[in-house]
């Protein structure tokens, strides 16, 4: 596909050839068989009531787009009131010819080489992406720049080529695809490294580690299963007004969405079942430790119970005037402790 403008990272900036353009407006494009051509705000404006595939993509934090936005009648009414409202759950809203809705998405967050890849990983929240698709165009309106539709854009200046609205919808779903596998790997490596530590015995150090996996795999299917249940609205009702190819492109983009919810759920049958192997070891190695106690307390009992009775300060105690009453004595606790350990291996208690 052919880029007729030049385009670096997403970005609310004015393009210097565009100096009209409102800080909500981030990127239009027009598609037109292999071929996509980057829109100016003023171009956007006149292309989003044509009848050519358009995408124009704006930012939710613009009164000026808000108020453009009330006044494009090439909507219906409910999907501009929709668009500038602040709806974050993830659902989807089919029309006779058209659907709106909201996917959640990963918000994209600046790296530095100097940075933590963990700390960053943790600091990635979550987003509402709201559009808005019919025959000829699809609007996307956001409030913090998000991973999705910033990979799609890429792969438009990358030379993806799209039919319709309906595919470039498909091409959105896939976008978010690839940040969920992104995000799912991620955290699958980081169990794969606490299962390894739990396996060679180290798992009191990988408690901590655990639990931090395990909120961020309850983060992700917080916001996981209800797009997962909303899109698959598509798959059992279709787009009856949407080209067959497109529609089945969109089908196969939520059947992997489908797939990687279910390795979601993989992973987190998986921290919970190391979970308990973690409580498993942890009660192993405190019976262990109580086992020696006992043992301890019963090999010392019969010294205990010796020196206790030869400790008592009254008259009569045999011994007490002889001078290898004392070795007799501890004869007697090193005899009864043989004898206490003998019975505890006898009887299989040790």
């Amino acid at each position: 596909m052919n880029i007729t403008t030049a385009a670096g990272r997403e970005t609310n900036r004015l393009n210097p050839s565009d100096s009209q353009a409102p800080p909500g407006f981030i990127c239009a494009f027009r598609f037109s068989g292999a071929e996509a051509l980057r829109l100016s705000w003023d171009e956007a404006r006149r292309e989003i009531a044509g009848d050519g595939p358009t995408w124009l993509h704006l930012s939710a934090n613009d009164d000026t787009v808000e108020s453009w936005l009330t006044g494009v009648t090439a909507m219906p009414d409910v999907a501009r009131e929709f668009l500038n409202g602040e709806d974050k759950r993830p659902r989807v809203h089919m029309g006779p010819t058209f659907m709106y809705g909201v996917v959640a998405d990963l918000e994209r967050v600046a790296e530095t080489p100097e940075a933590d890849p963990n700390a960053q990983a943790t600091r990635r929240a979550t987003g509402a992406l709201r559009f808005y698709v019919d025959k000829n165009r699809m609007i996307t309106v956001r409030a913090q720049p998000l991973q999705s539709t910033d990979r799609l854009r890429h792969a438009v200046l990358e030379g993806a080529t799209f039919r319709d609205p309906v595919d470039l919808f498909a091409g959105l779903i896939r976008a978010l695809n690839d940040t969920f596998a992104d995000r799912i790997d991620e955290i699958g490596d980081r169990l794969d490294d606490v299962e390894e530590g739990v396996l060679d015995g180290r798992h009191s150090n990988w408690r901590a580690e655990l639990g931090s996996v395990r909120r961020r795999l309850v983060e992700v299917k917080r916001f996981v299963d209800p797009e997962r249940n909303a899109l698959t609205q598509l798959v059992t009702r279709r787009l009856d007004w949407a080209e067959p190819r497109s529609m089945e492109t969109l089908i196969q983009a939520i059947q992997v969405l489908n797939g990687l919810g279910a390795g979601l759920e993989g992973q987190y049958e998986r921290s919970k079942l190391l979970q308990d192997e973690i409580a498993a070891l942890l009660s192993e190695d405190i019976n262990r430790k109580l086992l020696w106690l006992a043992i301890m307390s019963a090999l010392l009992m019969p010294a205990t119970l010796v020196s206790g009775i030869f400790g008592m300060n009254v008259a009569g105690l045999p011994g007490t005037h002889d001078h290898y009453s004392f070795a007799v004595v501890m004869g007697v606790m090193v005899v009864c402790a043989a004898v206490t350990l003998f019975l505890l291996r006898r009887l299989r208690l040790w």
